[in-house]
């Protein structure tokens, strides 16, 4: 028998050789990081959103507390009406809606100085509980508005979201917010190192409105890409033949 491969096995074999490499090099370019490590690049891009970072405002809903070192009896609790409007006895309803903490502060600080109230108060002033929701998707059971807790952190949302999916990618979530001309900004977080040894990066207390996107795993959108475009697209057979002592060919089908 001749040692030579017949040319049409040659080149087919050939062919088989260079899809085989091919979809490995697809699977492992979805793998590998890019040039800079993924944990730089994330670093950088927090560093940048920090630089950006708005104070939160307060919205219709929140539930707050101001208390006075020296004047005891002003103190109150109450929320923020629909009208951004928050009730103070002594003065009356005071606009605190779209104000950061500090300008509120000075707000009623103003009015009681203005009423005669008290000339110096230096209130202070809590968030004991936020109107406003973040929004988590993506790789978690339950998608959704989440309302936002005082302190929140992302774990916290995704947790109250049912938490991650087998298929997510714990260690690059994206965190969404709108800049002030609306540009979306984005920061990651690593929550599996954060589970796993008590750091990670970008572990900050969320802002209203913002969005958790929790993506899938490098592995699972290589499972995506190769359903769509290999096992869907090309006539591939999807069965093992084997025989048995006696000759018998049989086919199982692949699962």
């Amino acid at each position: 028998m001749s040692d030579q491969i017949h040319p049409r096995r040659r080149s087919v074999a050939a062919a088989n050789t260079r899809a085989s490499i091919a979809v490995a090099g697809i699977v492992l370019a979805a793998v590998a990081p890019a040039g800079v490590p993924a944990q730089t690049r994330d670093a950088a891009a927090n560093r940048s959103v920090a630089a950006v970072a708005p104070e939160y405002r307060i919205s219709p809903g929140d539930e707050l507390s101001v208390t006075f070192p020296y004047n005891a009896e002003l103190n109150h609790d109450g929320p923020v009406g629909p009208d951004g409007r928050f009730t103070l006895p002594q003065v009356g309803n005071i606009v605190l809606a779209n104000a950061t903490v500090d300008e509120a502060t000075g707000t009623i600080s103003a009015a009681l100085r203005r009423l005669g109230i008290v000339e110096n108060a230096r209130p202070s002033l809590t968030i004991r509980q936020y109107g406003a929701s973040v929004f988590v998707g993506g790789e978690v059971r339950n998608p959704g508005a989440v309302r936002l807790a005082s302190g929140m952190d992302p774990l916290q949302a995704v947790i109250a979201a049912g938490g991650l999916l087998d298929t997510a990618k714990s260690k690059r979530i994206v965190i969404i917010r709108r800049g002030a001309d609306g540009t979306p900004i984005l920061r990651y977080v690593n929550l599996r190192d954060y589970l796993r040894h008590g750091v990670g990066t970008g572990i900050e207390p969320l802002h209203a409105q913002e969005v958790v996107f929790v993506p899938k795993s490098s592995i699972a959108e290589a499972n995506v890409w190769v359903d769509q475009y290999i096992n869907r697209l090309l006539p591939f057979s999807r069965s093992l033949n084997y025989s048995i002592g006696n000759g018998t060919v049989n086919t199982v089908p692949a699962r």
